[in-house]
């Protein structure tokens, strides 16, 4: 993530990413937030946003994008082997490094390709019933993720096929990917609304 975001120039850092609000160097500041924010600084920060996790995380998203991509892009190397993640969510990094990549990389035209294992993983976590904060539960509850490029599946219910990037995509509520997926899509763009 480093180098693609080091990569990027000043127009590409501005460009809307699929993160409602977030341009591409938002999104790039909102992954060095575990590093400059510990769980007691989060707490305080949600208390001060009258309970509300999503405004704490975007003021502090914000506030780190005010620094130069430069410092941004040295804080993600510096932390690269860096294993500190939620209480109790050991993947939502990875889950982190996998969705907002796509956020950045598909407003920009960029491909990349996750390995198979590393979205199964991703999705595994997502739908597992432990990505709270992530997710609400019930975005994904009742609903079963067929992965049409490689052997997997995730959650028990309506089923709903495609791509594994698409379907983890559309359980972490990115729209866009909708149109990928078959199956009761419906369930899921339903609950994407509210």
């Amino acid at each position: 993530m480093a180098d693609l975001f080091e990569s990027l120039n000043e127009g590409q850092l501005r460009t809307p990413s699929l993160c409602d609000g977030w341009t591409v160097k938002d999104v790039a500041a909102h992954l060095t937030m575990a590093f400059n924010v510990t769980v007691p600084g989060m707490i305080l920060r949600v208390l001060g946003e009258q309970l509300s996790f999503a405004r704490a995380v975007d003021r502090v998203t914000r506030q780190l994008a005010d620094r130069p991509i430069e410092g941004i892009v040295a804080q993600l190397r510096d932390h690269a082997g860096n294993r500190r993640h939620p209480p109790g969510a050991p993947l939502a990094p990875l889950v982190e490094v996998i969705v907002h990549g796509e956020d950045v990389r598909r407003p920009l035209g960029i491909e990349h390709t996750v390995p198979f294992d590393r979205v199964s993983a991703a999705m595994g976590f997502v739908t597992g019933g432990r990505a709270l904060g992530f997710l609400p539960g019930s975005r994904v509850r009742g609903l079963r993720f067929v992965a049409t490029d490689g052997d997997g599946e995730w959650g028990k219910g309506h089923i709903i096929h495609g791509p594994a990037m698409s379907l983890l995509l559309a359980a972490m509520g990115r729209r866009v990917a909708m149109a990928e997926l078959g199956g009761a899509t419906n369930v899921l763009a339903d609950r994407l609304k509210r």
